[in-house]
């Protein structure tokens, strides 16, 4: 299936006037058009192979970027440790102000340690492109303070896998070890590929099995999660999706993400379950909701990850799917682009109430 282009969104532009021509009858003329202006604009960043600029000065972020130099030396084992790829100070920001250490957080209230999405070629956290993410889940969750790390970008030589998962344990020690936030007043969350870097940290804190040097946090919210990097290289899979018609992401997009993300590495059996975690499901540390929209490609993704992960312990409560209905991929973060902010503020709801009911496990 052909992808529109700049070229289609004037016919689009008319053709939508007519229910019966958008992607779902049921979407409004604002979301039909939102979608292919979306995959068009994808479809044009990836071929022009355009680089998302990464800075580590505060800009109109002001106080509320801080920088995160790497953590202990001996966080960083196994699949961490690389010949070319090490431990880099990264930015991150705070929604909506810095957290201070000096007053303690409220009874029943966290920290959300959020990964972006972007098929780790895109995005940073910051304002421009987080801020209705970050207070949407703020509005809607026992939640006082979200940081959002500005992780490296994938691309040689030194910006491939392992390096995200390098910064968000970094991210995640700077939370536990430097301000001293206890992991059961922690939340860990992300979307589209920042869901597979947050399930990758989750697997990481089994291997690594310290609970005093890193525990493991509350519980963790994936939201439309990436679930199989590798095989996105193949864009027939993407594309041929009963759901491609209603998915505003191309299959080149996360095609290109896939390639600079994996670059040379060999994908060994030590570390194809931390790029392909639904061929690997493993028993995680403390609850995951898994939250996904019946309209997009990954959708049969979600509902094999879940019931996958849920039959190793034979505990649904331990790991939960949400499918909010009529959505494309990752509402959370799109939301209030293709007009969907009402389903977005249900899946914050569902997430907040997911928080609260988490009961602390021996």
């Amino acid at each position: 299936m052909i992808s529109p282009s700049f070229l289609h969104l004037p016919y689009l532009a008319i053709a939508y006037a007519y229910p019966r021509l958008r992607q779902d009858q049921s979407w409004s003329y604002q979301q039909a058009l939102a979608n292919s202006l979306l995959k068009a604009l994808l479809r044009n960043y990836t071929v022009l192979h355009i680089e998302w600029p990464l800075s580590l000065k505060p800009r109109r972020e002001s106080q509320r970027f801080v920088l995160i130099e790497p953590a202990n030396p001996p966080l960083y084992t196994g699949v961490l440790l690389d010949q070319e790829v090490k431990p880099e100070t990264i930015g991150s920001t705070w929604y909506p102000d810095p957290y201070s250490s000096d007053v303690p957080l409220p009874e029943g209230r966290h920290v959300i340690l959020h990964l972006h999405g972007g098929s780790y070629i895109m995005g940073d956290g910051r304002t421009a492109s987080c801020q209705y993410l970050a207070v949407t889940l703020l509005d809607h969750t026992p939640a006082d303070y979200l940081l959002c790390p500005q992780y490296r970008l994938a691309g040689p030589p030194n910006r491939r896998f392992p390096a995200q998962l390098q910064d968000a344990v970094s991210a995640y020690s700077y939370l536990i070890h430097t301000l001293r936030i206890p992991a059961s007043r922690i939340v860990v969350s992300g979307d589209s590929s920042g869901g597979h870097l947050a399930l990758a940290l989750l697997r990481y804190i089994v291997e690594f099995d310290n609970k005093v040097l890193l525990p493991a946090p509350k519980c963790s919210l994936l939201w439309s999660p990436w679930c199989d990097v590798p095989a996105a290289i193949n864009t027939g899979i993407w594309s041929h999706s009963s759901n491609y018609k209603t998915e505003y992401i191309p299959g080149c997009f996360p095609a290109w993400g896939a390639k600079r993300f994996l670059s040379n590495i060999e994908i060994s059996e030590k570390v194809r379950p931390y790029v392909a975690p639904i061929r690997d499901p493993f028993i995680v540390p403390s609850p995951v909701l898994v939250v996904t929209g019946d309209r997009e490609v990954l959708f049969q993704d979600h509902k094999k990850l879940a019931e996958d992960f849920q039959a190793l312990v034979k505990d649904d409560s331990l790991v939960e799917l949400f499918v909010e209905h009529r959505v494309p991929h990752d509402v959370l973060m799109i939301g209030w682009i293709m007009g969907f902010r009402a389903e977005a503020r249900e899946c914050a709801i569902k997430a907040g109430k997911f928080i609260s009911q988490v009961t602390p496990r021996p």
